[in-house]
Parts: C-alpha cells; structure tokens; sequence
C-alpha cells in the first residue's frame, strides 16, 4: 500500500494528542508515523516520540517535529510534489502541524475538534492572517525517493 493510501484509511480518527490508533485517535504528527508504518515503510511502533503536550508549538522555537521528519525524509521542493509527501506548516513559533499530499491538491491531516479530514491546499487554515502561507517544508520518504517504496 503507497502512504497515501494509507493515509484515506485514517479518515474520520478522531483527533486525539499523542495517540496513534487508527479509528480511535491521531494527532498530525502520528498520522505521518501510521501511515509510513500502515505503507509497511517500517515496523510498527519503531519510531519512538518523546511524549509532548498539544501546545508545545506556543512555547517553544526548537524545530523538533521536523528534526523527527528528517530522520526519515529527505526536503524536495514543492514543485516535485508527489503522492505520499510530508507537508509540514508553522503555526505558533516552529513547524507544528504536518499533512500527507494525497494528490489533486489535497491533504490528509489530524485537527483538533475536527479529526482527521481531507483539506484542499488551498484551505483557509494554512494561510495566515497576513494572506501567507503557513507552509514551510515538503518532505519525501527516504525509501521513495526513486518512487518505489
């Protein structure tokens, strides 16, 4: 299964910090971690997470979601944009929020008191108050790089 498919069958978890059960309860980032392991990209709970509060983005400026991501991904530019890749947006001081591409302009991410959905790239919420964009970095699975997983 590629991670973007993976990644549909995560539709309607409720969002739940820290929790990584499919149907049951995800945040944005485990979303990414289930869906390189439901890709069968690595086994299952091998990537281990500190445990983190919901609202460590407000307080904080360390860049510990992406440093996480990098471990596993490498940075491609939005251009090159392909199924499966990491999106990752800043909201509060760092990068706090990640998405999977999903294709045709969508995204699959984890929301809090909205669960996991499917968004446009386009959605209101990635933009700021300013009008701009709130994402940062797209990143792309290691083991998919020559576009086999």
């Amino acid at each position: 299964m590629s991670i973007a498919s993976e990644a549909y069958t995560w539709l309607g978890t409720p969002h739940v910090n820290g929790a990584k059960v499919k149907g049951k309860g995800v945040d944005c980032g485990m979303l990414l971690i289930g869906c390189l392991e439901g890709a069968g990209c690595c086994p299952k709970d091998s990537i281990k997470i500190k445990p983190y509060s919901n609202e460590w983005h407000l307080h904080h400026s360390e860049e510990w979601f992406k440093g996480y991501v990098e471990k596993y991904c490498e940075e491609i530019k939005l251009d090159d944009l392909r199924e499966g890749d990491f999106l990752l947006y800043q909201f509060g001081r760092c990068c706090s929020h990640g998405a999977v591409y999903v294709g045709n302009n969508m995204v699959i991410h984890s929301v809090v008191e909205q669960g996991t959905i499917l968004s446009s790239l386009d959605d209101v919420m990635f933009v700021d108050k300013k009008g701009k964009s709130r994402l940062r970095h797209v990143y792309r699975y290691r083991g998919d790089l020559d576009g086999h997983i």
